[in-house]
């Protein structure tokens, strides 16, 4: 039984139980034992691989597996679910040969204490149609929400959505000394946007991030383009070595984007466990960042604050295929909407607080949904003096980065 295909379908049974897939993953193949000391690197790649390609295409598979099962999805076993996607995904979108699809399917029941259901498994798989590639990848609530929204560049977007993304490098300092040593490696990079004074960052193609030259020697971190943007948004607005609040800074790029630009940065996050990656970030980086602990508020006012709210995440989709399944009906998805927009706009306004009179405040979320976005910034009285939109309605939206909104405002005095 293939170790990287037993990762891959618990995480999907942990994702249907409210986990996030690269958490399950990670729990699974970094633990040193069970899974992990069966997985060599191939496995491990595949268990990204089929987990994420399930979710990206979850809607085409179950659709297969419905017609296959000659029932409805309610009545199979979550576990038996997962198996028969991963095995479906495999079937359509990889080069595993049917046999082989078929009959690791089948003994990964047995693995997972579901031989019970081996022949059901079997039977879907040799009756079960092709998937349809052509389905949108998403649940109807975002389909139609989009459509309404966006029309044909919502279909793009969706479509784009469902391929890996590329994995974007934000270089320490030399950006040109980092694509060189990468071309030199055999990896295509590409920097992204206009030379300018600030360092661009460079694109390339998806691939474990930790064996790309120079990432021990901390030459570069990966930052989707958007949130660079975002950080940069706030960098325009503010003079060199300003004092900047970043206060949902965990992971650490934006802090680290402003930190490499001269800006003296103090970082903090509401979540310690978030904030540990942000310590190991800072730590190969060597960037000069101030860390707060969790909990610890903020005494005196700064320069510039950066509030990059915790949000639905809609706008990572791409990278973050689980996000688009968690709320499925409108009921539930406006709801959760709602819960969000009144925790970013309580947050939004206790924060101005610690912004310096004439400083400046950025509000931002990983989200295109209007209702975490434009409404939470009306509520602030301030003006607004520039903005950031990343989303499908404005950018092309098959350039593969993920869907931000950021409104840069100027405090009064």
């Amino acid at each position: 039984m293939n170790a990287g295909r037993q990762a891959a379908a618990e995480a999907l049974i942990a994702v249907e139980a409210g986990a996030h897939v690269e958490d399950a993953l990670a729990r699974l193949l970094d633990s040193g034992a069970g899974i992990a000391g069966r997985c060599d690197p191939g496995d491990r790649a595949l268990a990204w691989n089929l987990a994420l390609g399930v979710l990206r295409r979850r809607d085409a598979l179950d659709s297969a597996m419905v017609a296959g099962a000659k029932r409805s999805l309610r009545t199979i076993d979550p576990g038996v679910r997962a198996i028969l996607r991963c095995a479906l995904y495999e079937l359509a979108f990889t080069r595993t040969p049917a046999h082989a699809a078929v009959d690791q399917a089948v003994g990964l029941t047995r693995r997972l204490n579901l031989g019970h259901a081996a022949a059901f498994v079997n039977a879907v798989l040799r009756n079960a149609p092709p998937p349809d590639p052509s389905l949108p990848g998403f649940p109807s609530v975002l389909v139609d929400r989009w459509r309404a929204r966006w029309g044909e560049r919502a279909d793009a977007w969706m479509h784009a959505c469902n391929e890996p993304a590329p994995l974007t490098l934000v270089p320490k300092e030399d950006e040109a000394g980092l694509v060189r040593s990468l071309q030199h490696a055999g990896i295509v990079a590409t920097p992204i946007g206009e030379a300018g004074t600030a360092t661009r960052p460079v694109s390339v193609a998806p691939c474990l991030v930790t064996n790309l030259p120079g990432f021990a020697e901390g030459r570069f971190w990966v930052m989707d383009a958007a949130a660079v943007s975002v950080a940069d948004l706030l960098a325009d607005g503010i003079g060199e070595g300003s004092t900047v609040l970043d206060a949902c800074a965990a992971p650490g790029g934006k802090s680290l984007r402003l930190a490499s630009l001269g800006y003296r940065v103090t970082a903090t996050d509401s979540n310690p466990e978030r904030l540990v990656r942000l310590r190991e970030n800072q730590a190969r980086m060597g960037l000069p960042i101030h860390v707060l602990d969790a909990g610890i508020e903020p005494e005196e006012r700064y320069d510039a604050v950066l509030v990059d709210a915790p949000c639905s995440g809609l706008g990572t989709v791409r990278r973050h295929p689980d996000i688009r399944w968690r709320k499925t009906t409108p009921d539930l998805l406006a709801a959760h909407l709602a819960t969000l927009a009144k925790r970013q706009a309580d947050l939004l306004h206790q924060l101005k607080r610690r912004v310096r009179p004439g400083g400046v405040l950025v509000y931002a979320v990983c989200s295109p949904e209007p209702e975490e976005g434009d409404a939470v910034a009306r509520t602030l009285s301030w003006p607004i003096e520039a903005t950031v939109d990343t989303t499908p309605g404005t950018v092309d939206p098959t350039q593969g980065a993920d869907a931000h909104v950021a409104f840069r405002f100027r405090a009064p005095g």
